[in-house]
């Protein structure tokens, strides 16, 4: 006797009833989003499904999964995301909680934020990038700078010091006397 599978066959069904497919039952179907060649959103796409993005896309997307802008899809605006694949084209800043994928014949021109980034040979990428293990959801605010102390900028005084012992600065043209 069995408590999870039956040992006999299916019954039979009624005429006019579909048979599930055959791949259902087997493994759990997972969910994606996607938006089709030809078509364009504008506005905000948030979720917490995987995304392909095929058609256009004009404005920030925000998901807790993976994004993946196809080889037709154009992105205009930012993406953050679990893991962002590139393809396509995206014209916007891009975050990866946990990496960022730019495929070589991608076009990518914004910046980059995640812990791992892999940029493929022959892709176009124009912005800058920045690796850092465990993003915090939002960038650190920056105090004002402060006067450089002397003993952790040695090299900023070490000209200073020179031109009052009478030395040269290093890389300065020396004086010429008239």
């Amino acid at each position: 006797m069995s408590i999870f599978r039956r040992d006999t066959a299916a019954p039979a069904r009624p005429s006019g009833v579909a048979a599930p497919p055959a791949d259902a039952s087997s493994t759990p179907r997972s969910r994606i989003t996607q938006i089709a060649p030809g078509s364009r959103i504008q506005g905000e796409v948030t979720g917490a499904t995987e995304l392909l993005v095929e058609g256009e896309v004009v404005g920030t997307i925000r998901v807790e999964a993976t994004v993946e802008v196809g080889a037709a899809g154009v992105v205009k605006g930012p993406i953050t995301a679990q893991v962002v694949r590139v393809a396509g084209k995206v014209i916007g800043n891009v975050r990866g909680t946990d990496r960022v994928e730019v495929g070589a014949a991608a076009v990518l021109e914004g910046d980059i934020a995640a812990p791992r980034v892999v940029i493929a040979e022959g892709a176009f990428f124009k912005g800058k990038v920045e690796m850092r293990g465990g993003l915090p959801d939002k960038s650190p605010d920056k105090s004002p700078s402060k006067p450089a102390d002397k003993a952790a900028n040695p090299s900023a005084n070490s000209s200073a010091n020179q031109a009052k012992a009478g030395r040269p600065t290093p890389g300065a043209e020396p004086k010429r006397e008239s």
